[in-house]
């Protein structure tokens, strides 16, 4: 059964007639059933999958249908899906608990519908409800929780089953751009509704392109914000070549999330192997993100094909780096160099950034984007980051009494907020080292945040109320940081070097940056500048207002040993530079 042959029973008080309408109009078929004891006595005998229970104007009946219908739906391995009104939008969680599998709040159009509906029809191909409409559906019990697509070890899983059976396979490595900045603008929610509505419309287009395709296919959501279809058989450039195109033009239109447009952006890489090639599922998906990792470099809708010549290389260093990281924790090859802050007030050294660099035996010093890329692929993310705040408090307990007074501060990523453990760890590593939290700040920037604001704001004032200073780093570089000012429990920013630059550019600029740096000031932050390299940037830096700079106009990053003897040798000039 295809989802346009699918018959959905349809429960509503109050507008059965337009939401019948609706069903028809998403290509399926619907069944209207007024009272609850023929739609599950209908549900059983004639195996129907899917009920849309309508509970707008009438939440109290419509909360009673949707518990009634709940176990013949479930019977079916089917799925439920429940309308409410604005006003009833608190009580979403209480008709999940009754057994809906998706809701859906007014007001909505035809295809804010259409894509729930689509949805809830494909959660049910995945868990194994019934003969899964597109030719290579997964049976799994355990689908994507937000899209109810195909997770990535899903797709691996059938990749090395359609391989196994003898067939090419193609992977197109799907990246959504504008997201994260959405996420900041109107919170999480809007960002998940806005990936529900990006699944369901690659699943229409999907659907449509390959509805004659003779070979089989998958589609699945890999990341927060990247999907990928696989492809089996005899590789087609051209079909490959058209699903693409259609795909990135899938988002020129907006997605509808409440009463707002959301415009996203696309970018596909696409890497394949033949039937003969032995070469694994996990290294071609590697090979498709790498081509994707080259698509974000170019302009929104760029399609690019692997290419073993100019990214294999880069994949199989990679592999090497992935390897080599576990040793070089063990054997102390990760080195840490402090960046000195100067305080304009006091016109001393008030603190230093500590930076992280890996001495490889073979490739000589990497910088610190290449340890954290490398750790992410090795999943190590999170051992790295602790590895290196407890090194780092470490060696500032071990410098001499004349620097006991500098603060320490060190970065937080994205892996170390959703890291369970991470409150905890930083507590071990304060207590084995004898640092007082008092000189420990953390910066963090808007990518660390975007994934889960509201946790990692309660996990930054948990960790302020403790004595620990918490700073937005890299401010400015994101589509919405003055939002961040307003919902995030913060001591300071640190302008990025950007804001730095501008401060010797035009009328224009120098106005912004001003706005900017009074702002904060106005709302009680520190403001440090960062990137002052040149002697007119710290000048306008300190006219600005600015509390505090960082750049190499200071200092460039410092071992222990040469940090020691930078401020040994420092002299206090408020607003300038020793000489």
């Amino acid at each position: 059964m295809t989802q346009r042959d699918e018959i959905v029973l349809v429960l509503s008080p109050r507008y059965p007639n337009d939401v019948a309408m609706n069903v028809q109009a998403a290509g399926m078929v619907p069944r209207v059933e007024r009272l609850v004891v023929e739609a599950v006595a209908r549900c059983r005998d004639d195996h129907i999958r899917i009920a849309v229970v309508d509970a707008r104007g009438a939440f109290p009946q419509g909360l009673e249908m949707a518990q009634a219908m709940a176990p013949a739906i479930a019977a079916q391995k089917g799925g439920m899906l429940v309308l409410l009104s604005r006003g009833n939008a608190a009580d979403a969680e209480a008709v999940r608990a009754a057994g809906a599998t998706r809701v859906l709040v007014s007001p909505f159009n035809n295809d804010a519908f259409g894509n729930a509906l689509q949805l809830t029809a494909r959660l049910i191909e995945l868990q194994g409800g019934a003969d899964p409409g597109q030719a290579g559906a997964a049976k799994t019990i355990s689908a994507d929780p937000l899209t109810g697509l195909a997770t990535g070890d899903q797709l691996q899983e059938w990749l090395t089953r359609q391989q196994a059976a003898g067939s090419s396979v193609t992977v197109l490595t799907l990246g959504v751009g504008r997201i994260g900045a959405m996420n900041a603008a109107y919170g999480r929610s809007v960002a998940d509704e806005a990936l529900r509505g990006v699944a369901a419309r690659l699943t229409g287009h999907a659907n449509a392109h390959l509805a004659t395709a003779p070979e089989p296919w998958l589609l699945a959501r890999l990341a927060a914000a990247e999907f990928a279809i696989g492809l089996a058989g005899d590789s087609n450039g051209e079909l490959t070549e058209s699903l693409s195109r259609l795909l990135v033009s899938a988002f020129i239109s907006p997605f509808i999330v409440g009463s707002r447009e959301i415009h996203l952006t696309a970018r596909i890489g696409i890497a394949s192997a033949d039937a003969r090639q032995d070469e694994s599922v996990e290294l071609l998906i590697r090979q498709g993100s790498a081509a994707l990792a080259a698509a974000r470099a170019a302009e929104p809708g760029a399609i690019t094909v692997f290419n073993p010549e100019t990214q294999g290389d880069a994949l199989l260093r990679m592999a090497d780096l992935v390897a080599d990281l576990h040793r070089a924790i063990e054997n102390d090859e990760i080195s840490l160099l402090f960046q000195p802050v100067l305080d304009f007030a006091s016109g001393r050294i008030a603190g230093v950034e500590a930076l992280v660099r890996w001495d490889h035996r073979s490739f000589g010093q990497l910088d610190a984007e290449t340890l954290l890329e490398t750790a992410a692929s090795a999943e190590m993310a999170v051992q790295l980051g602790r590895h290196i705040r407890a090194r780092a408090m470490h060696e500032v307990m071990r410098w001499p009494a004349a620097l006991s007074d500098l603060r320490l501060s060190l970065n937080v990523t994205a892996a170390d907020l959703s890291d369970a453990g991470f409150v905890a760890a930083l507590e071990a590593a304060l207590e084995a080292s004898g640092l007082l939290r008092t000189r420990l700040t953390l910066e963090i920037t808007e990518g660390a945040l975007i994934d889960n604001v509201a946790g990692a704001a309660l996990v930054l004032e948990q960790l302020r109320q403790s004595g620990i200073a918490v700073f937005l780093d890299d401010f400015g570089t994101g589509f919405s940081s003055l939002a961040w000012l307003a919902r995030l429990p913060i001591d300071g920013i640190k302008l990025d070097r950007s804001f730095t630059r501008a401060m010797g550019g035009t009328d224009r600029e120098k106005i912004v940056v001003e706005a900017v740096v009074q702002l904060g000031r106005r709302l009680g932050l520190k403001v440090v500048a960062e990137g002052v390299e040149e002697p007119l940037q710290l000048a306008a830096a300190f006219a600005t207002g600015c509390d505090a700079v960082q750049g190499f106009e200071i200092a460039v990053p410092l071992s222990s040993r040469s940090l020691i003897e930078f401020h040994d040798a420092w002299v206090v000039q408020p607003g300038g530079k020793s000489q």
